[in-house]
């Protein structure tokens, strides 16, 4: 856990190697920039998977709130593939707690930064961000390396850096309900 413009951020890295579907060795740069597919058709063991989101969010609320952590209710997994073209702008999500796992990816891109998550703090009053959504001045980002996982606040905002040219992602979204 660390604290990002006083906000805690979950990371971890989880290898995914026995949760995974043979079919996602297939996976490449060729199709659409968005793909969403069943997540039982990448992760051959949802159990695990949602344990593994599941202990990451519990540890992030009690993080946030030490004196009641709450009760997560339900974890909704979606599995993404990205591609050539795909971005996602900033954006909040309305769940409590939201994290990522990046379940595959490749080649390597030029630019280091394709693909990347980044996080931003939308607070324009928050004593430790001197300007809106950049704490002395840049986003926090992650890189889109198999293993990463990474759980933050439904409230930050989340984008995703354009993918590059022959590069894919693979990545398990999940949202926690109370």
């Amino acid at each position: 856990m660390r604290q990002h413009w006083g906000t805690p951020v979950a990371f971890a890295t989880l290898d995914p190697a026995g949760l995974l579907s043979p079919s996602v060795a297939d996976i490449g740069a060729e199709g659409p920039p968005l793909r969403t597919v069943s997540p039982g058709d990448v992760i051959t063991d949802l159990e695990a998977a949602t344990a593994h989101f599941r202990v990451s969010f519990e540890h992030l609320a009690a993080t946030l709130d030490p004196d009641v952590a709450p009760t997560i209710d339900h974890i909704d997994i979606d599995v993404q593939i990205w591609r050539h073209g795909y971005a996602l702008p900033a954006t909040g999500h309305p769940a409590d707690m939201v994290a990522w796992w990046v379940l595959g990816a490749g080649p390597a891109p030029a630019h280091t930064e394709a693909g990347a998550l980044t996080f931003a703090d939308p607070r324009t009053g928050s004593p430790l961000t001197p300007l809106p959504g950049r704490p002395w001045g840049r986003h926090l980002m992650v890189r889109p390396v198999p293993g990463t996982h990474v759980a933050v606040p439904g409230w930050l905002t989340s984008s995703v850096v354009p993918v590059a040219q022959g590069q894919h992602v693979v990545v398990a979204f999940a949202a926690a309900r109370r």
